[in-house]
């Protein structure tokens, strides 16, 4: 195997307030297509032969749609039963891809254009990560780039924040589920001098705070690809409700949805 695409798209969407109850939130419809499916395309157009999908919140409406094969990918899925967050996902695939010699990930509430795809598989750093300037996002989230190198991915200085698309390698996958992972707890700086876990309060594994765990150990290199906006279904600005708007309409705008 060389290159592999995963979705992560097992989140409950509570941003979404009600509508996760009956609705996962990576499907909520852009005119007659769900989210997923736009991104999904753009996989199959940056060359994508499988995609891994990591379902858990209401698993069977995405098995439903996609089925096992979509746009020439084919379609394989890993079930996530509890809510343990981005790095537990990831590690759920580590045994599955240990042969892979890059991983693209993506988050399932994020549309990713296939140049976006294209540029990340192409960057020189064995793993990258997208970054975007959004004011609203919240401290754990920042960067900190110094020249062609990320430093940090997790508590940096910003004002770049994380893009929720990664260029991974395979190897690292056991570590950012939490196993694998250098000797000694795994940590990742916040702002303000603190160390926190990174096992959120709510017991998630993130999958950033143990790359940065890596990164502090001298064993990931990490560079960057620069996005200039990106469409977030679970973006909160300037309030939930009329980001859900903004992104569909601009989708839309452009064409996707038909």
């Amino acid at each position: 195997m060389s290159l592999e695409f995963v979705c992560l798209a097992a989140g409950r969407g509570t941003r979404m307030g009600r509508l996760g109850a009956y609705l996962q939130k990576c499907m909520y419809p852009v005119g007659l297509r769900p989210f997923l499916e736009l991104t999904m395309a753009q996989a199959a157009g940056a060359g994508g032969a499988r995609v891994h999908v990591v379902v858990g919140h209401h698993a069977e409406q995405v098995a439903a749609y996609f089925g096992s094969e979509f746009g020439g990918m084919r379609v394989e899925y890993v079930r996530q039963d509890e809510p343990l967050g981005t790095g537990h996902a990831l590690g759920l695939l580590a045994e599955r891809l240990a042969g892979a010699a890059r991983v693209l990930v993506w988050q399932g509430d994020v549309y990713v254009p296939s140049a976006v795809f294209a540029a990340l598989d192409a960057h020189g750093s064995p793993n990258a990560v997208t970054l975007v300037s959004e004011p609203e996002a919240g401290p754990e989230l920042l960067a900190t780039v110094e020249g062609d190198r990320v430093r940090r991915v997790w508590g940096g200085a910003g004002p770049l924040s994380d893009g929720g698309v990664w260029k991974l390698e395979a190897r690292l996958l056991a570590a950012l589920g939490g196993r694998g992972a250098p000797s000694g707890p795994l940590t990742a700086g916040v702002p303000g001098g603190s160390r926190a876990p990174s096992r959120a309060a709510n017991a998630e594994v993130r999958a950033l705070a143990n790359l940065q765990r890596l990164i502090d150990a001298g064993e990931a290199e990490v560079g960057a690809v620069v996005v200039g906006t990106r469409l977030h279904l679970g973006g909160t600005h300037p309030t939930p409700e009329a980001n859900v708007a903004g992104v569909v309409r601009r989708l839309l705008a452009e064409g996707h949805g038909r």
